[in-house]
C-alpha cells in the first residue's frame, strides 16, 4: 500500500493548499439542523446541590438515544472540527493524527491497530480518505474512544476501539433537511412510519470540485489536478419497536472517495519513479447493511443479535498502466446474553462469526516496505501482475463477569477465544478491569488484558507477501485516577463557610490521570535479500513497547464557560528482533497538548478556541543523495539513521463563535469558524527538492507545510 499512501499524502497537500486558498475568502455554510444549546442551567445548579446522583451502570450505555448526549455536543461545537465530532478527537488525550493525514494512532499504537464500530457492527472505515468523517454530524447519538484495555467483547484489535452509536429516528412528522456548503451538500429524511416505527435516510456529497475545477498546467509541485477529490456517504436507518423490551433496527451505510489527477516530472512521486508519470485515479467505496434485535427476555435478560454484510472496494490506476484493485467482501454475525445473577452481578456471554473474502487484482511495481521501514524507495522490486483470492474465517467467544463486589469496589473479568484459518491460530485473552473508590470524590482505575489481530493483507497475501505471517500480538496494562471537584459541604472547617460559589465553581471540574504500558510482539519486519528466506519477503520480527501518562483536566458547563485541557506524554519504540536493534515508532509525538475553551460572552454571543501544540514526530534525516539505480539521470534521497530526527514542533489556534439567528421564521445559528488563526507554517514532512537536485547533482531540502489560516462563516436551520 505504500504507492497509494504516498499518492494520497501528496494529492492531499494539494488539495489542502488549495482549499485554504478558497477559504481565505469565506465560504456559506447551509446546515439543516439547528445547533443544540449549552448544558442547561438547571441541570447545573441540580448537579451543584448533589441532587444528580452518578451512577455506576454495569451494561450497555442508557439514556434517550434520540438526543445527541453532551460530551459529543461539545465535540460537534468544538473550534476547528467544522461540525465533525469524530474529526475532533484528536483533542483527546492520547490521540495523534498523522503530520501527513490519515487515520489516527492511539497510545503509540498504529493505525491499522484499530476497529470500528458503528452501531455495533464493524466498519472498514470511519474517515474519508481526507480525515473528515463518514457520519453526518446531526444523526450521531454518541461517540465512545476506548484508547487501551478495552473489554473482552472486542476481538481482532490490538490498538483502540472506536464505538460509534447512531441516534434512533424521531417519531415525528415527515422532515426534510437541507445542507449545503463549499465542501459538501446533503439531505436528510426523517419520520415516523407508524405508532412503533420510524426512520431517517441522510445522504452527502462532496462539493468541492466546484471550487477546484480541472486545470490545464501542473502547479509548482508537478501536479495538475483532473477532478478533485470529492466524497460522498450515506445512512439510513429503520427502528421498530413495541415496547422498551423489543427493538428492531435495519441498518444501511456506505461511502465513496474518488479523484483523478496528473502527475508531471516536477512532483516527488514521478523525479523517484518515472514511470508513474501520468494520469492517476483512485476511487474507494464500501456499502454495509445490518439487521439487529434487541429482546429482553421474562427473566430480565438481555438478547442482542446482530446480522452484517460489508462490501469494500477500493481501485487506484496511475502511470505506466498500473493498478491496485482490491475487494474485500464481509459476512458477520454477532451475539450476546446478558443476565443477572445477583442484583449487582452481571454475567454477559457471546459470539462472533466472520468470513472475510479478498480479491486483489495488482499490476505495478513490488515495494516491499512496512512502517517500521525508513526507505521504502530502496525496497523497489520488479513489476508483479497477479490476481490472487484470499478467504479468511475467524471466530470468537468471550464472556464478562462484572460485579459490584462492595459499595466501592466494581470488578470485570473477561475471557476471550479468538481463532481463525488465515494463520491458523488459536488465542485466549484474559482481560479485567476494576474501579475502586478510594474517597468520596477519587477513584482508582485499572485495567490490563491481551490482544491479538490478523496480519496485515498486504503483507500476508501469496505473491506480494508472506502467507506463513502469524497473528500480531499485544498487551495492554492501565493504572489511574479519577476526581470530581469538592463541593460545597466539604469547604466547611476550612474558612470558606457560607460561600456557595467557591463550591459550585470547584464541583464544576473533574479530571483524569491514566499511567499505560503496552507491549507489541510478533509485528512484520522486510527480509533483506542476504538473509535466509528472502524469498518470504516478510517475516514476524518486529517487537515494540509504548508507554505514558494522560492527563485530563474538565470544567463542565457553569458562570457561563466550559472546556477542558488534555495533557499526553508517551514515547512509543520498535526493536527489529534480528539486529536487535531499537528506532522511535515513526508515529512517535512525546508530548501533546490540547487547550479547548467555550464562552458565554453575551446574551447571543458564544465564542471558543482550541489550541493545540505538539512535538514533531519522528522523522528520518536526508543526509546525502544518490543517483537512482532504476532511471538513469534521476535521484534518490539517502537517509540517516532511521527515526532518529524530528519534525519542527507544531502548534494551532482555531476560533469559533456563534449567535442564534432567525430566518423567515426558523431559528438557528450563525457562526464563524476559524482554522489556524495565527497562520503557523507547521511542517508536515521535509523532502528533496527535485528540481534543484537534478540541476546541481547536490543536497537540496524543501519543507511541506499543513493547512495555513482558514476562515469561514456559516448557519444552520431547522426546517
Amino acid at each position: 500500500m505504500y504507492v497509494k499512501n504516498a499518492l494520497l499524502s501528496t494529492a492531499a497537500a494539494t488539495v489542502k493548499g488549495a482549499t485554504a486558498t478558497i477559504g481565505a475568502g469565506a465560504w456559506l455554510c447551509v446546515a439543516g439542523v439547528a445547533s443544540a444549546q449549552e448544558p442547561n442551567e438547571t441541570e447545573a445548579k441540580a448537579a451543584d446541590k448533589g441532587e444528580i446522583e452518578t451512577v455506576l451502570v454495569m451494561g450497555k450505555r442508557q439514556g434517550s438515544y434520540t438526543i445527541i448526549t453532551e460530551d459529543t455536543l461539545k465535540l460537534v461545537k468544538m473550534p476547528g472540527a467544522l461540525g465533525d465530532p469524530l474529526g475532533a478527537i484528536t483533542a483527546l488525550p492520547g490521540v495523534i493524527t498523522p503530520a501527513a493525514g490519515g487515520e489516527p494512532a492511539v497510545r503509540g499504537s498504529s493505525p491499522s491497530d484499530n476497529r470500528y464500530f458503528v452501531d455495533g457492527m464493524p466498519a472498514g472505515y470511519i474517515f474519508h480518505e481526507f480525515n473528515t468523517s463518514i457520519i453526518d454530524e446531526n444523526i450521531i447519538q454518541d461517540f465512545q474512544l476506548y484508547p487501551a484495555g478495552f473489554s473482552a467483547q472486542y476481538a481482532n484489535a490490538t490498538g483502540a476501539v472506536f464505538d460509534i452509536r447512531l441516534r434512533d429516528p424521531v417519531q415525528q412528522d415527515f422532515t426534510t433537511t437541507l445542507t449545503a456548503s463549499m465542501l459538501r451538500s446533503g439531505v436528510l429524511f426523517e419520520s415516523a412510519l407508524s405508532e412503533n416505527s420510524a426512520f431517517y435516510l441522510s445522504a452527502r456529497h462532496g462539493m468541492l470540485p466546484l471550487f477546484l475545477p480541472e486545470e490545464d498546467t501542473p502547479d509548482d509541485d508537478g501536479i495538475r489536478i483532473i477532478s478533485a477529490p470529492t466524497d460522498s456517504d450515506y445512512v439510513s436507518k429503520f427502528l421498530w419497536s413495541n415496547s422498551e423490551k423489543n427493538r428492531l433496527s435495519v441498518n444501511f451505510m456506505g461511502a465513496t472517495d474518488k479523484g483523478k489527477a496528473e502527475f508531471s516530472e516536477l512532483s516527488d512521486m514521478v523525479a523517484e519513479n518515472p514511470d508513474f508519470a501520468g494520469e492517476a485515479e483512485i476511487q474507494d467505496k464500501f456499502d454495509s447493511q445490518s439487521v439487529v434485535w434487541d429482546y429482553q427476555l421474562a427473566s430480565g435478560a438481555e438478547l442482542h443479535i446482530l446480522a452484517a454484510h460489508y462490501k469494500d472496494e477500493e481501485n487506484l490506476h496511475w502511470g505506466d498502466n498500473y493498478f491496485q484493485n482490491i475487494e474485500t467482501e464481509n459476512a458477520l454475525l454477532k451475539t450476546n446474553v446478558a443476565f443477572a445473577v445477583a442484583a449487582n452481578h452481571i454475567i454477559n456471554i457471546g459470539a462472533e462469526v466472520d468470513n472475510m473474502d479478498y480479491a486483489f487484482k495488482v499490476r505495478q511495481p513490488l515495494f516491499t516496505c512496512t512502517e517500521f521501514d525508513a526507505d521504502c524507495q530502496a525496497n523497489r522490486r520488479d513489476v508483479i501482475d497477479v490476481t490472487l483470492p484470499l478467504t479468511v474465517k475467524q471466530q470468537s467467544l468471550f464472556a464478562i463477569d462484572q460485579w459490584q463486589a462492595t459499595d466501592a469496589l466494581q470488578l470485570e473479568l473477561g475471557l476471550q477465544w479468538h481463532a481463525n484459518d488465515q494463520t491458523d491460530q488459536t488465542f485466549i485473552h484474559p482481560r479485567g478491569s476494576f474501579a475502586l473508590a478510594v474517597s468520596e470524590r477519587v477513584t482508582l482505575k485499572g485495567s490490563a488484558g491481551s490482544y491479538n489481530r490478523l496480519p496485515d493483507v498486504q503483507y500476508s497475501m501469496p505473491e506480494l507477501g508472506n502467507p506463513k505471517l502469524q497473528s500480531y500480538q499485544s498487551k495492554h496494562y492501565s493504572l489511574g485516577l479519577e476526581g470530581k471537584g469538592l463541593e460545597g459541604k466539604g469547604l466547611e472547617g476550612k474558612g470558606l463557610e457560607g460561600k456557595g460559589l467557591i463550591g459550585r465553581a470547584l464541583s464544576d471540574w473533574n479530571w483524569s490521570l491514566e499511567l499505560y504500558h503496552k507491549t507489541f510482539s510478533e509485528l512484520p519486519r522486510t527480509l533483506t535479500a542476504d538473509e535466509p528466506n528472502a524469498e518470504d519477503i516478510y517475516a514476524n520480527g518486529t517487537e515494540g513497547e509504548a508507554r505514558g501518562i494522560d492527563i485530563f483536566i474538565n470544567k463542565n458547563f457553569s458562570n457561563r464557560w466550559y472546556g477542558w485541557v488534555a495533557l499526553s506524554y508517551s514515547e512509543s519504540t520498535r526493536t527489529n528482533t534480528a539486529t536487535d536493534q531499537t528506532l522511535d515508532y515513526t508515529l512517535d509525538t512525546p508530548l501533546v497538548l490540547n487547550v479547548v475553551g467555550n464562552y458565554q460572552l453575551t446574551h447571543n454571543w458564544n465564542i471558543g478556541f482550541r489550541y493545540t501544540a505538539k512535538s514533531g514526530e519522528a522523522n528520518t534525516q536526508i543526509v546525502g543523495v544518490k543517483q537512482n539505480p532504476n532511471f538513469a539521470g534521476h535521484y534518490l534521497p539517502v537517509y540517516g539513521e532511521p527515526f532518529a530526527d524530528r519534525l519542527p514542533m507544531q502548534s494551532r489556534l482555531d476560533f469559533r463563535a456563534e449567535r442564534p439567528i432567525t430566518v423567515f421564521g426558523k431559528e438557528g445559528v450563525f457562526f464563524v469558524d476559524v482554522i489556524n488563526l495565527l497562520n503557523r507554517k507547521n511542517v508536515s514532512e521535509i523532502v528533496l527538492d527535485h528540481e534543484k537536485v537534478k540541476e546541481t547533482g547536490e543536497l537540496h531540502l524543501v519543507k511541506n507545510v499543513d493547512m495555513e489560516i482558514f476562515p469561514s462563516i456559516g448557519m444552520s436551520l431547522s426546517f
